[in-house]
């Protein structure tokens, strides 16, 4: 995965899907984590984890992700373990 590719096409890609600011937020944190993971196709991030680098509340989280699932940003899928996390099906926009 080409992280610089991945941000020009996400960015291009709001032209014509527009996102509320707390979901570009998330999108870049998520963005950093696959990154880390080296661009593991899943990977799991607690909610408490984005609320923390992303300054924000529980709620404001779950509509920005909701706002990512909606506009085909990521995949996702809610582990049964807790509320307060999940998982991300990573996939390129390309």
């Amino acid at each position: 995965m080409d992280y610089i590719k991945q941000l020009n096409e996400f960015y291009s890609t709001l032209d014509y899907k527009p996102l509320s600011s707390n979901a570009i937020a998330v999108y870049h944190i998520l963005m950093n984590i696959a990154s880390k993971v080296r661009w593991a196709n899943e990977f799991k991030v607690a909610n408490s984890v984005l609320m923390s680098k992303c300054n924000l509340t529980l709620s404001a989280v779950q509509r920005a992700r909701a706002e990512l699932i909606n506009n085909d940003y990521i995949v996702y899928k809610k582990r049964k373990k807790s509320k307060y996390s999940f998982k991300i099906f990573y996939s390129s926009i390309e």
